[in-house]
């Protein structure tokens, strides 16, 4: 090679080289950056090329739910909506929430999906080349948590400009190239570390989001804004584990505890043979500690039919402490109350288990008590195991619903509304959560099982959401709110003008605000240096009340708490605003209950009969006497009960109340009745096989069971509850229950099964109310048709509106949310539901009028006969409490044809002026009812028996404590906006 082709070589090699660092490096010429305004957005509307027929993101990210809102819900240049379903689903495990309705509203059509092997940076870009034809502006939120805390506010701006979003950690080549395709000139951006594309809108606070929100939604949708979410991003980021360590108990047999092998029952417990204990200890440097439990009824082959279950309590061994926290604090419940069985394809159960998660501070080093026993129908024993998972947590903010905040965007934007959302809102015991005597408060993370903690709470509630939603109020309503002055000029503004307000998160992260409770106390109530507080399921009155009052006296969370500006002499508190809480078990659940109000009257469409069906259920031991002669003779010669404390017996007032609502409620609406009273109402019944099994069980059966009995009241042929629920559009349930189940069984079962007629109304007048109504020979006979969270959650309900009058069904805080029954409906198919996180009123118990405070067997029966009278000719006496709120809301729906929550709102602002003229002798709370014989005598006799004795005693009264509770105590779980179907409105 001559010397001048060896220099032309090695000249061309290194024009490669450079050539190919000049390829690698070449990334496309930043667009020049520009800061711009919200103002300078309102006239894009993106170009969509098409959409889909619906959209399903996977439940493992957060972002996907946002990348797919603009897509599902937009709005176009004239400010008119398309909206289409966005799904988010567990691909592994879906939830029979979500994929019913996918089966409801999808039918042939073609469907997105972005499944959880897609990064989101992936899937935001693809969806925008695949769905955008062009569009001016992007919202870029960065993939971090900071990101997500402002993305998740800022998200329904772009549905309202139909522009896409993009998650990405960084503006590389691939996110520029694609934004440059679309014409993209504008960005808005979510991020700490990102920078943007051409001229850029960013955004360093939630309340620069919201200011852009509404100028967007005024000036571009053309409305004012009346819907606000709250929601808190903090709930997509539990926090790191740390650590964990493992226990695992048994199997172990232990005896059966049902009543009905009564022998066997009782010897077990005298024995000890009844039930096993078991230890652990949190680590000692586990400040928050995860407990993570699964408890195992190993006989489960009777559960469906019987309702046998395994039952599980659990505390920490700290003689100090109160009885009831030592057995209750981290309590799980059981198999069938607060358990979710797996099933294989044909529905049968494969394992019967309960799972529950409970965060404690400061419990490290503690040891911890776990107790179990079973409930077996006709099985003398069982196998019952249990394991333990702690974990240490980094923090305390651990959600027990995670991630429903990646749907406050579809929510928000369907409304056209603006979110609100911050970290701060959550609040949890920390070590910087100090009392006035400087003590920190260990125990449950939340709520009212750690008295100490409540005040506390209560502040945090006002200072970091009451204030701020407030101010953002004010500034919505174009008034001052420069000092506590201007409180007046806004809560008059939205008494006149209410909007909607949507909770989207669990009881941690918006939390409720605690009210004392006269029944069920938080901490000492009567200063005799006992605490009072119940702890099987927490004290006080936990209310979102004041999500929607302007103006409440600050700070006050007594029984009696007013508001600071009232139009009544007595300052009655007032909700201004409309509110209602979007929860789930998680994500999945949560959409699904969004989805059965965005697309409500696409699923009723289809529903012609079930639309029209009223489902009313009212149970047993509601009825209440003083009654005189079992006084002398249980209370003053046998010392068997208190003489203030009114007793479960017969007066006729649940009937009353059952055709009372068939009259004033349900004949109004025209609805056509399916009604059940007493055990009748019950889920499901006993089949002739299992009254077969019973009889044969024991000794005493054989001699004593009366299958005709049984059968006649809660046989499979009797028994209709099921039914009535999956078949009706509006439910109301009155009975017992707790936050894991409900049921309609009354003294009449109890005292069922061991004896013919006289030995059963022996039983009724005797051993059944001196046991609270729980305690017989029929005990556990009704526990097959309880409504636990085993049953309803196998259910398949339509997107009913549920009004549930039970004790504590609608308790949230620091609970698992699989375990409460409230959600379990919810995910059953209800579409909306109003229940009580606390003990509820019944009205007395009694017939009125009433002028004798003890009660003489002749006089009541005549009484009831003189009432049924009037009851045929439609004249009842005027309800009172939680049902007298009910009443008013039907009504408001009847006259205005409302949303629920509008309804609900006005009915709680009518109750106190009309009710409060009202006397009555005694308001005992519709009793705990936690299925378990046993446990229900014992939360009677340590927790309720001299309370009933106080709200006794006094006589004749207004009892205003109660009625407060029954303002303050009915959560509403649902889009608040909801306009259910009612035959005299949309049926005509």
């Amino acid at each position: 090679m001559m010397k001048n082709d060896k220099i032309i070589v090695v000249f061309g090699v290194a024009i490669l080289i450079f050539a190919s660092i000049g390829i690698y490096y070449w990334v496309p010429e930043k667009t020049e950056m520009e800061s711009v305004k919200a103002n300078e957005f309102i006239g894009v509307t993106g170009d969509l090329k098409d959409m889909p027929g619906s959209i399903t993101v996977s439940d493992s990210c957060p972002f996907y739910p946002l990348i797919a809102t603009p897509l599902a819900v937009n709005y176009d240049e004239n400010g008119e909506r398309t909206v289409i379903p966005l799904y988010v689903m567990n691909f592994t495990t879906p939830s029979t929430a979500i994929t019913r309705l996918k089966a409801q509203l999808d039918g042939s059509k073609q469907g997105e999906i972005i499944e959880d092997d897609e990064s989101a940076k992936n899937a935001s870009l693809r969806i925008a080349k695949d769905y955008w034809d062009s569009s001016e502006a992007a919202l870029i939120i960065e993939y971090d948590e900071p990101g997500y805390n402002l993305g998740v506010v800022a998200t329904p701006i772009a549905s309202y400009l139909r522009i896409p979003v993009i998650v990405t950690q960084e503006m590389d080549s691939d996110v520029t190239s694609v934004l440059s395709d679309l014409g993209v000139k504008k960005t808005l951006v979510c991020g700490e570390n990102i920078e943007g594309y051409g001229d850029v809108l960013k955004f360093d606070s939630v309340d620069e989001i919201v200011n852009a929100s509404i100028e967007i939604v005024e000036n571009k949708l053309n409305q004012k804004v009346d819907y606000i979410t709250l929601t808190n991003p903090v709930d997509a980021w539990p926090p790191e584990v740390l650590g964990s360590v493992e226990f695992n108990f048994g199997p172990e047999k232990i005896k059966t505890s049902s009543m009905s092998q009564l022998v066997g029952a009782l010897l077990g417990m005298a024995t000890g043979k009844g039930s096993v204990t078991w230890s652990y200890t949190i680590p000692s440097d586990y400040k928050y500690a995860l407990i993570k439990f699964e408890g195992i009824n190993h006989d489960a082959e009777n559960s469906d039919d019987m309702g046998d279950s395994a039952s599980f309590t659990m505390g920490p061994n700290l003689k100090e402490l109160p009885f009831g926290l030592q057995n209750y604090e981290a309590h799980p419940g059981d198999t069938a109350a607060g358990g979710i069985a797996e099933r294989d394809a044909s529905g049968k159960i494969t394992k019967d288990v309960i799972y529950s998660e409970t965060v404690v501070y400061g419990r490290g080093g503690v040891e911890y008590t776990i107790g179990a026993s079973g409930s077996w129908l006709v099985k003398k024993e069982g196998e019952v195991s249990a394991r333990v998972v702690v974990e240490k947590l980094e923090n305390p903010v651990y959600p027990m619903m995670k991630c429903l905040s990646s749907v406050a965007p579809y929510l928000t934007a369907y409304h056209g509304g603006i979110i609100f959302g911050k970290p701060e809102f959550a609040f949890t015991a920390d070590d910087n959560i100090i009392t006035d005597s400087g003590e920190t408060c260990p125990g449950i993370y939340v709520g009212g099982k750690n008295p100490k903690l409540v005040p506390i709470s209560n502040k945090h509630f006002f200072d970091e959401i009451h204030d701020p939603l407030n101010t953002l109020l004010a500034k919505l309503a174009g008034l001052p709110m420069n000092d506590d002055r201007d409180i007046k000029g806004l809560r008059d503004h939205y008494k006149k003008s209410p909007v909607y307000i949507a909770l989207v998160g669990d009881g941690t992260v918006l939390p409720n605000y605690y009210y004392q409770n006269h029944v069920e106390p938080i901490g000492d109530l009567d200063g005799d240096g006992v605490d009072d507080t119940p702890y099987y399921s927490g004290g006080g009155t936990p209310s979102d009340v004041l999500y929607g009052n302007i103006d409440p006296i600050r700070y006050d969370w007594s029984n009696l708490a007013n508001d600071v500006y009232s139009d009544t002499e007595e300052k009655y508190p007032f909700i201004e605003n409309i509110v209602g809480r979007i929860t789930g078990w998680d994500a999945q659940d949560a959409d699904a209950l969004i989805l059965k109000s965005v697309f409500y009257n696409e699923l009723t469409s289809t529903l012609e009969t079930w639309k029209d069906n009223f489902g009313l259920l009212v149970g047993g031991g509601q009825d209440f006497q003083k009654p005189l002669v079992r006084y002398i003779i249980f209370g003053d010669i046998l010392k068997k009960v208190k003489r203030g404390e009114p007793m479960k017996a017969f007066t006729g007032y649940a009937e009353m109340t059952y055709k009372r609502a068939a009259s004033e409620v349900v004949e109004p609406l025209g609805f056509n009745l399916q009604g059940a009273l007493y055990e009748e109402g019950m889920a499901k019944g006993l089949s002739e096989e299992t009254l077969y099994k019973i009889k044969k069980s024991t000794l005493l059966n054989r001699l004593f069971f009366e299958k005709w009995q049984v059968r006649k009241l809660v046989g499979e042929g009797s028994v209709i509850g099921g039914d009535i629920f999956e078949s009706s559009n509006f439910l109301f349930v009155n009975g017992h229950g707790n936050q894991q189940l409900f049921g309609v069984g009354g003294n009449d079962i109890v005292a069922s099964g061991l004896g013919g007629p006289l030995m059963k109304a022996l039983l009724i007048q005797t051993i059944i109310p001196i046991g609270g109504g729980f305690m017989g020979p029929g005990g556990d006979l009704s526990a097959v048709g309880d409504y636990d969270t085993r049953t309803v959650s196998n259910m398949n309900l339509g997107p009913s509106f549920m009004w549930l009058e039970s004790c504590i069904c609608g308790k949230i805080d620091g609970m698992y949310g699989r375990a409460n029954i409230g959600q379990s409906l919810l995910h059953a198919g209800v579409a909306s539901l109003i229940a009580s996180p606390t003990g509820s009123n019944i009205g007395g118990g009694y017939l009125e009028p009433k002028k004798t405070k003890y009660d003489l067997p002749i006089q009541t029966y005549l009484k009831y006969i003189r009432a049924k009278g009037q009851w045929n000719k439609g004249i009842f006496p005027d309800a009172h409490f939680g049902e007298k709120i009910y009443e008013d809301v039907c009504a408001d729906m009847k006259q205005y044809n409302t949303s629920v929550g509008l309804a609900l709102r006005n009915a709680k602002n009518n109750y106190l002026p009309a009710d409060a003229p009202w006397q009555l002798w005694w308001s005992p709370p519709l009793n705990i009812y936690t299925g378990n014989a046993m446990l229900d005598i014992e939360l009677a006799n340590n927790n309720y028996a001299d309370l009933y004795k106080s709200t006794a005693s006094k006589g004749l009264s207004p009892m205003m404590e109660s009625k407060y509770v029954s303002f303050q105590e009915y959560i509403l779980f649902g889009d608040p906006a909801l306009n259910t179907y009612e035959p005299c409105n949309e049926g005509q």
